[in-house]
């Protein structure tokens, strides 16, 4: 019988110490991968299999429920494609998604990323921070025919003129859109010019929705959910799903 318990207890000590072994080494990876220069992780093949290791788990947990398994994300419900080779706020850096990821963007933390939303020109009072006015559907239909011409389309030439008048002043849009429409990823406003779109897919309907109802996405703050490690290794792994200007290119 004494045998027998020898024969059984070797082999499971073999288990927790080889279990153990891996452990140490995950949390020896993870140290390196915190000390690392963010921007590094990716080009370093030992610290982007520990990121892109871990950060995958996280990301299937956290984040694909809204963006999609392969971050892809969902036009109708106004959530980023993560693949795309331009960002809604920043560049994509691994340290700007990691700062996304842990204060969030509208969300309860007072560090998330809250600057711009879209004003709401259907309603009576559009933008709460501050006073902007309504518009008529008559003026919301010539905005929308003047933000169809900063991406090159056709549209009515005269209420796209008297639109170009709205959005250059009473209505506000240079103020974030630029002057040319060309967005601005530091405070997360998208370009009107070119690209893929936040919601929808540009069409005169979504445009005119976007103009009567507004936008104001949210990003949850996981920085009291994560721990330092998981939100570094989720931040890489989204940042490596980026395509380049030219892959996106060729995907078209």
């Amino acid at each position: 019988m004494r045998q027998r318990w020898k024969l059984l207890i070797i082999p499971v000590a073999l288990l927790v110490v080889a279990l153990l072994a891996v452990r140490i080494s995950s949390r020896r990876g993870e140290a390196a991968m915190l000390r690392a220069d963010p921007e590094e992780i990716l080009s370093q093949p030992a610290l982007r299999k520990v990121a892109l290791g871990h950060g995958k788990s996280v990301y299937q947990a956290q984040c694909a429920s809204c963006h999609g398994a392969n971050g892809t994300g969902d036009p109708v419900l106004g959530v980023p494609d993560l693949t795309a080779a331009w960002h809604l706020y920043g560049e994509g850096r691994v340290a700007e998604v990691e700062d996304i990821a842990r204060h969030g963007i509208r969300s309860a933390d007072k560090r998330g990323l809250n600057l711009a939303s879209m004003p709401a020109y259907g309603t009576p009072r559009p933008y709460k921070n501050e006073p902007l006015p309504s518009l008529t559907p008559g003026q919301i239909e010539d905005l929308t025919q003047y933000v169809l011409t900063l991406s090159g389309r056709e549209t009515d030439s005269a209420a796209a003129r008297q639109g170009g008048v709205l959005y250059h002043g009473y209505a506000g849009c240079y103020d974030c859109h630029g002057n040319s429409g060309e967005g601005d990823s530091a405070i997360g406003v998208p370009s009107l010019t070119a690209g893929p779109r936040v919601f929808g897919n540009g069409s005169h309907d979504d445009i005119y929705k976007t103009l009567v109802a507004g936008r104001a996405g949210v990003s949850p703050a996981f920085g009291r959910v994560l721990s330092a490690a998981e939100l570094r290794s989720v931040a890489a792994y989204v940042a490596s799903l980026r395509k380049t200007t030219s892959q996106q290119a060729d995907a078209r």
